[in-house]
């Protein structure tokens, strides 16, 4: 029986440390598209329009919190825009200009 036990209670561990490794993971995963979102900001110009600086801190400096609230209404002004386009014509419109500005880039790199 306590052989049983042990064996019930390396698996319960085995299992837990299994679960840790996915949600640490998943976090990873999560900030690494919260981070690329954040650069398709910088490359789209909106922080620079803005004035939003790298290092500006969006919570505690009020000029700055303004200017995020700012971006943040574009954000979902751009949004509503897409969800009233009932034949996707404008996303099919921002997905060939996003399209053609990597393209752009990434030949500015090349060079």
């Amino acid at each position: 029986m306590t052989q049983q036990l042990n064996k019930h209670s390396w698996n319960l561990e085995h299992y837990k440390r299994k679960l840790k490794r996915f949600e640490v993971s998943d976090r990873k995963a999560e900030n690494r598209t919260k981070i690329q979102l954040g650069g398709l900001i910088l490359k789209s110009g909106l922080a620079e329009l803005l004035e939003i600086n790298p290092g500006d801190d969006m919570q505690l400096d009020s000029l700055a919190r303004e200017r995020a609230t700012t971006l943040l209404g574009v954000l979902l002004n751009a949004t509503e825009q897409l969800q009233n386009d009932p034949d996707g014509t404008l996303k099919q419109e921002c997905s060939h200009r996003g399209m053609k500005a990597m393209h752009q880039q990434f030949m500015r790199l090349k060079s």
